[in-house]
């Protein structure tokens, strides 16, 4: 096979990809009524961070004419949106950032698990004991009041009060922080899953090396009691496998943040799980 019939193979095969990651995307744009404009002025945006971002040279000055060659956006259009800073996060993002990283922490610190892995109940003040819910905020955060945080997670219903020889504790009550109503939080938390996904899907199809795990069972033809059986089945144990590897992390942040070599942890990692049905029209079965 030659290059000129590769090509348009490649290109045909990624535009067929392409589609079927952007039909869901579309089908949320159009839900919430933002049009094809309204798209198209934010990948315009897109298109030059990730330029600056990704493609600079070494000792070179990243330039808006070479932006605009890179991307085919108006070196004018590239100008403006440099000179812009709309990524600074909003106060939502903030907050269901710093609930993640709490409840990370409770679920897979040392500290604030028993011998069987499972989250303690915490002392609402550090006065009264520890671990204490007080002293997890502030392992985190000195700027953010714990009666605060605490209220938000009770209405929620993250968390509740239990009384345990007369003293008040916080127990967890969801095994992670999903928000119920707050659309701007679970817009927060699909960006950042999503966006990983991708990040691992572009990696291995640039071939880099070595490959990022990228794996998936799909299957057709079920009922729809099979399809909950497996719903049941799957939660249990992604969500298992998902706890361990958040307490091992834990773990290995604390030894690499205590050891000789602190200052080359400059590395980060995510890790997701999903479950998806929808119905289908050819019963086929796969593993890749």
């Amino acid at each position: 096979m030659t290059q000129e019939t590769t090509t348009p193979l490649k290109e045909k095969a990624l535009a067929k990809a392409l589609s079927n990651m952007l039909r869901p995307l579309v089908r949320l744009l159009i839900h919430q009524d933002i049009t094809y404009i309204g798209l198209l002025n934010l990948l315009k945006r897109t298109y030059v961070e990730v330029a600056e971002e990704s493609f600079t040279i070494e000792n070179k000055k990243l330039t808006d004419s070479r932006i605009s060659l890179l991307t085919g956006i108006h070196r004018g259009d590239v100008k403006r949106i440099r000179t812009e800073n709309l990524n600074q996060p909003t106060e939502k993002e903030l907050k269901a950032s710093l609930s993640s990283q709490l409840i990370s922490i409770w679920m897979g610190h040392q500290g604030y698990i028993n011998k069987n892995g499972e989250p303690l109940a915490l002392f609402r003040y550090q006065q009264d004991g520890s671990p204490s819910f007080e002293e997890l905020v502030f392992s985190v955060s000195k700027d953010k009041h714990p009666r605060s945080i605490l209220d938000e997670w009770l209405s929620q219903n993250l968390v509740e009060l239990v009384t345990k020889n007369k003293i008040e504790k916080v127990q967890l009550s969801q095994a992670s922080y999903v928000p119920a109503e707050d659309f701007e939080e679970k817009l927060f938390f699909a960006g950042k899953n999503i966006g990983s996904h991708l990040t691992t899907v572009a990696h291995n199809l640039e071939n880099q090396v070595p490959a990022m795990f990228d794996r998936a069972v799909y299957y057709s033809g079920l009922t729809e009691a099979s399809i909950q059986k497996l719903e049941a089945s799957s939660n249990e144990k992604m969500l298992a496998a998902l706890t361990e590897l958040n307490q091992l992390a834990s773990q290995l942040q604390e030894q690499d943040k205590n050891s000789e070599h602190a200052k080359k942890a400059n590395r980060e990692m995510h890790v997701g799980a999903y479950f998806c049905q929808s119905l289908t029209k050819q019963p086929t079965h796969s593993k890749d």
